[in-house]
């Protein structure tokens, strides 16, 4: 357990980290665009980059949950408790119902 929140603290940290691919040196060669449509693209791409961070945030946290969701599960379901097992059989037919 504690090697799994280890490696995601680690992934997490690493995805955050950025650098620069060429120095700075500073902004007396840069060009400063004052139109409204260069700014009006910048925010796109930044909302875009902003609900890809929070979609991938939210499949991160609901595949733990099913992960010790399932883990749970089967511990339960080797530990023989009844009502794991009933309620498994009736989630398991209705699925086979709907299929066909």
């Amino acid at each position: 357990m504690k090697r799994i929140i280890l490696l995601l603290l680690i992934f997490t940290a690493y995805l955050n980290i950025n650098y620069a691919s060429f120095p700075v040196t500073g902004h007396s060669n840069s060009i400063i665009f004052n139109t409204k449509a260069s700014q009006i693209d910048d925010n796109e791409e930044s909302d875009d980059e902003i609900k890809w961070g929070v979609l991938v945030s939210l499949l991160l946290v609901l595949g733990f949950g099913a992960y010790f969701l399932i883990k749970s599960w089967r511990r339960a379901w080797i530990d023989d408790i009844r009502w794991v097992r009933i309620l498994t059989n009736v989630i398991l037919g209705i699925l086979l119902l709907i299929l066909l």
